[in-house]
């Protein structure tokens, strides 16, 4: 992904994209590696590049060879080029979307019809616990305008009593 680092020019959906939707899609699918490349030029481009592969069949001539038959014993990497990180991926991207002047809600519909994804459900416990965390901000916030309107009551009594005794004077 690439775009400029400030929102002028019609990049604004591309950092909202980036700083909200981003995470989200990264949480969901730790293994793919995603880069941003950000420049300085509101001129600039603001692309989104997905590289996409597609695992080959084994043909017969590499079924029989003792080497296809072992197992990969390498450890998953995030990383796209796990066995050598010096020697950076130069393919070409499969699809390239200009995201210049749009929304980030229309970046991410781009992004799911040119990948095919799937949007995953939330579980039973998720939705508990969304459920969970409303109901703990709606009582914070009531808690909020209870502590607020004491505060102020204890306030209002002490500038009283202040000028009960004589300690401020009276404001015209």
């Amino acid at each position: 992904m690439e775009f400029n680092a400030k929102l002028y020019g019609g990049h604004r959906g591309a950092r909202k994209f980036w700083r909200e939707m981003l995470p989200r899609i990264k949480y969901r699918n730790p293994s793919i590696p995603i880069e941003i490349s950000r420049h300085n030029s509101a001129d600039g481009p603001s692309l989104l590049h997905i590289y996409t592969s597609t695992k080959t069949q084994p043909t017969a001539d590499s079924t029989n060879s003792p080497i296809a038959q072992q197992p990969d014993t390498s450890p998953p990497s995030g990383t796209p080029n796990a066995r050598n990180t010096l020697t950076p991926d130069t393919s070409k991207p499969t699809h390239t979307i200009n995201i210049r002047d749009q929304l980030e809600s229309e970046i991410l519909d781009a992004l799911v019809a040119k990948t095919g994804a799937e949007e995953i459900k939330p579980t039973e416990q998720e939705l508990a616990e969304m459920r969970e965390i409303a109901e703990f901000k709606d009582r914070s916030e009531a808690d909020r305008v209870q502590v607020r309107e004491r505060l102020l009551k204890e306030r209002r009594e002490a500038e009283l009593l202040k000028l009960a005794r004589g300690e401020v004077p009276a404001i015209n």
